[in-house]
């Protein structure tokens, strides 16, 4: 049992995340389980599973000239390919944890095999250039990749791994309040989202919410410093 004088996370970064993503136009899997050849437990997990099709478009039918623009720089979105994304997720600094990064463990073509991607001739080939890259692509159309998410980006990392996405929770609030705060109509009903989902379009909407007011508010709600604090 925690200690009674510690204040209670209401929070994850894995909840922001999933949102993050899914308002993005990934379709995903939370704790996607990578199981052993017998018994025993998981291998282990990847915090996010997600896919997105290129030719994702919200709003497309109802007001072609105001679809609603992803986050395509922060993400490196594409356009012209089937985007499958294993997403590493922190509290603090942007990591990827070995079972991503070591080519013994056998873990990433399991995951490739589990999901079918590709087809059994090529998952070592993807397997590999994961390892190494963190970003595999084939000619057919389609990609997968690494993609860390944390407080901030980690210069190692980005130095080991170049191909690897980065985001930061703080950017991945903003964004959010941008996309609720414009298209707050359009996402009246959000009935059916679970509490975080919920409460992000209801905070990001308040009367006079700023971008900076939501972002502290969000990252209280996470027990993390407000930007700006030290």
């Amino acid at each position: 049992m925690p200690p009674q004088n510690l204040p209670r996370r209401k929070w994850t970064a894995e909840a922001v995340a999933y949102w993050y993503f899914r308002l993005n136009g990934f379709l995903s899997i939370e704790n996607f389980y990578v199981h052993p050849r017998g018994s025993g437990g998981a291998l282990t997990d990847a915090d996010l599973l997600a896919v997105r099709f290129p030719h994702r478009a919200e709003r497309l039918f109802d007001a072609p000239s105001d679809v609603m623009m992803d986050d395509e720089q922060t993400l490196a979105l594409t356009s012209h390919q089937i985007d499958l994304v294993i997403a590493e997720i922190k509290e603090g600094r942007c990591a990827l944890n070995g079972p991503w990064t070591d080519p013994e463990r056998g873990n990433m073509q399991r995951v490739l095999a589990a999901i079918g991607l590709v087809t059994s001739e090529r998952i070592e080939e993807a397997a590999a250039a994961l390892y190494n890259h963190g970003y595999f692509e084939a000619s057919m159309g389609l990609r997968a990749r690494l993609v860390a998410f944390g407080s901030i980006t980690d210069e190692g990392l980005k130095t080991r791994f170049p191909s690897v996405t980065q985001v930061t929770i703080e950017g991945a609030l903003r964004f959010m309040y941008r996309r609720f705060q414009r298209y707050r109509r359009q996402k009246t009903d959000t009935q059916h989202w679970n509490d975080v989902g919920r409460r992000l379009k209801t905070e990001a909407t308040k009367p006079r919410r700023t971008e900076d007011d939501f972002v502290a508010w969000a990252l209280g709600e996470l027990g993390a410093s407000p930007p700006g604090s030290s």
